[in-house]
């Protein structure tokens, strides 16, 4: 093996300057020529650098077979009948032709966006509300960062519990809460007009707490003379929220809306756990559906195109989202 020096010294040219004479003999001597070459070759073969790059090399290869084989399998299969048995054929467009004509389908993509719609604006807007006021000096903060962050690192079968037993239309403590007020019940997740309601509200639940500690640390990131220099030339509270805090936050609001977009297209948890897509299919979205074609009717490959259909519509909402910030790919 060469040593560190030598293998510097090869990465830097150096070792290329002390062979000179030796190019000079091998354009004379054809064989010479040859017998360089296999030299050079040599040297880098026993060079530490190449061997650093052979044990970097293996693990990205392995990393990106494990990471982009499923995806192009998964693509692959959208255009089969594959259903696990050998004897699936090549079926073309059919699978997203039936996605886009079947009812139970286009019902999934409605439920996917209004899912996205109702929770993204309303918990992004929640996140920086509550991180500018624990970002204040308040009393307590320390307890209110924790208690709001508590739902992020709860499991999602203990949140569902908790929510079920809540909103359980028989005595849940939501129901109770209306009859002490002299108003009727829900029926909360098992009633079609309010199941999506209530799993919005769930999701914003367990939501905010991560997003506001995203917003936290972008808010103590505003140098504070931004703040000092308004207050001086009289700019009030609201002036300077909006004029300073919220163009500063900029690319934090745009990292929390698109991972916030892309959680929420991706929530399977809460639905499998409260209403597997039900009632009347009121809360059934695009990943349930993914679940429930793939797994439950064993139709891989219409599942697949779902799954693309899916990723398809994530990144039509993700890049104008960018676009709309100047960012770059």
């Amino acid at each position: 093996m060469a040593t560190f020096q030598e293998a510097r010294s090869f990465l830097e040219g150096e070792f290329w300057e002390k062979d000179s004479s030796m190019v000079a003999t091998a354009a004379k001597n054809p064989s010479v020529s040859q017998q360089n070459d296999a030299y050079r070759l040599s040297r880098i073969l026993d060079s530490d650098g190449f061997t650093a790059l052979l044990f970097l090399f293996i693990p990205l290869l392995i990393l990106g077979a494990l990471k982009f084989y499923p995806v192009v399998f998964n693509l692959v299969i959208s255009f089969t009948n594959y259903d696990l048995s050998p004897n699936f054929r090549f079926v073309g467009l059919r699978n997203y032709q039936e996605i886009l004509t079947n009812d139970v389908y286009l019902k999934a993509i409605r439920n996917t966006l209004l899912y996205v719609v109702g929770t993204v604006p309303i918990g992004t807007f929640l996140s920086l509300f509550i991180a500018t006021l624990l970002n204040q000096g308040i009393r307590g903060r320390l307890f209110f960062r924790t208690a709001f962050y508590l739902p992020v690192v709860t499991s999602v079968a203990a949140t569902a519990l908790v929510w079920r037993w809540i909103m359980n239309p028989q005595g849940g403590l939501a129901n109770t809460a209306l009859d002490s007020l002299g108003l009727p019940g829900l029926g909360w997740l098992t009633d079609p007009n309010t199941a999506m309601l209530s799993l919005v509200v769930i999701t914003l639940w367990g939501g905010i707490g991560g997003n506001m500690v995203i917003f936290l640390a972008g808010l103590q990131g505003i140098p504070s003379e931004l703040y000092e220099a308004a207050e001086i030339d009289g700019a009030r509270a609201w002036q300077s929220f909006f004029y300073i805090t919220i163009p500063m936050l900029s690319p934090v609001t745009l990292f929390v809306v698109v991972t916030y977009t892309i959680a929420i297209f991706r929530s399977f948890g809460l639905i499998f756990m409260l209403t597997q897509g039900g009632p009347s299919l009121s809360t059934n979205t695009l990943v349930w559906e993914v679940y429930q074609t793939a797994f439950g009717y064993l139709r891989f490959g219409l599942g697949a195109a779902i799954s693309v259909v899916l990723l398809l519509t994530i990144l039509l909402l993700s890049i104008p989202m960018r676009l709309f910030q100047g960012e770059d790919f």
